[in-house]
């Protein structure tokens, strides 16, 4: 599989099954616009408002591993349909999660949280801010198990002020840079929903985060370290206030999950070292010891062409 992010970001778009293809159409029964191979989505990508998509191309989507995201006007997801077909290890690894305790995942937190930040740094260093991007690094150093004093917070109130401005408020809801960033994450997050499923994860089943009413929980957990790889980008495009996203910066955003990282298995494009990460998660709840694989990124914001728009 390619796990090539297939967007459709223009109105009054219909998407359908034909012989192992995804068919886009002006509308129902209208002009063909293209055609995807079903083996080659890693995430279909719902950006507009007025689209319909057939149930046999979201369940062909699925089958193969496919994640289908939905997002609001503001580009944040609102919902997903995840690949929850019997995996052979589901019911195993379920129960691993299930048992999982507390001091275990407070460890695997203070791993995610300490990678992060140090992500951040880069960011920081990457858009040349040294001075900023050594005071985040020793935050880094001072993450306990399970973060109980929320160096994570600290460390953002600082990045974020230091990245973009000391005006600049992060907040979902705000268009230009927030709307920016919104999109980058849906993407990554869609991303990182799929692999944990293709491990025989539970997604709501999350390290940190326990909300009940979030269902891709432990995807936001294991996510979480991929976002300043996002920010690098979404600085490097210098949004203005109020700007809108454009189909070139939507496709370097989705071009993110093709940024390489350093992994166990050697330079990975973004999407599969999410692939590993979750393995490794996995691994380690078999074994009951905190310690997982997690992917190194060197501070390269450029990635190959990975995503395919309509």
């Amino acid at each position: 599989m390619l796990s090539r992010v297939l967007e459709v970001h223009e109105e009054n778009r219909y998407l359908s099954l034909s012989r192992g293809f995804a068919v886009i159409q002006q509308g129902q029964g209208q002009e063909e616009l293209g055609r995807v191979p079903i083996d080659d989505i890693g995430v279909l990508l719902l950006s507009a408002q007025g689209v319909s998509v057939s149930k046999n191309l979201l369940n062909a989507i699925s089958e193969k591993g496919g994640v289908t995201v939905l997002c609001g006007k503001n580009y944040a997801p609102q919902s997903m349909v995840l690949p929850v077909y019997s995996h052979y290890l589901f019911a195993r690894v379920m129960k691993s999660q299930v048992d999982a305790s507390v001091p275990f995942r407070k460890r695997v937190w203070q791993q995610i949280v300490t990678k992060k930040i140090r992500n951040q740094a880069r960011a920081l260093r990457l858009c040349g801010k040294e001075e900023e991007a050594v005071l985040i690094d020793k935050i880094a150093t001072m993450v306990k198990s399970g973060d109980p004093d929320n160096r994570e917070a600290y460390a953002a109130k600082m990045y974020w002020k230091a990245l973009f401005g000391k005006d600049f408020a992060r907040d979902r809801n705000l268009p230009g840079i927030n709307s920016f960033l919104n999109y980058g994450y849906a993407v990554m997050r869609a991303s990182m929903a799929r692999a944990v499923c293709a491990s025989g994860l539970l997604p709501a089943l999350g390290i940190h985060h326990d909300n009940y009413l979030n269902q891709f929980a432990l995807a936001d957990d294991l996510f979480e370290l991929y976002r300043p790889i996002v920010d690098c980008i979404v600085f490097d495009m210098c949004p203005k206030d109020g700007e809108e996203l454009g189909h070139g910066q939507k496709t370097k955003l989705t071009n993110a999950l093709w940024i390489k990282l350093h992994t166990s298995q050697g330079d990975s494009p973004a999407f599969q070292s999410m692939q590993y990460l979750t393995a490794s998660y996995v691994h380690a709840l078999e074994d009951g010891k905190a310690a997982i694989d997690l992917p190194e990124w060197e501070g390269n914001a450029d990635g190959d062409a990975g995503a395919e728009q309509v």
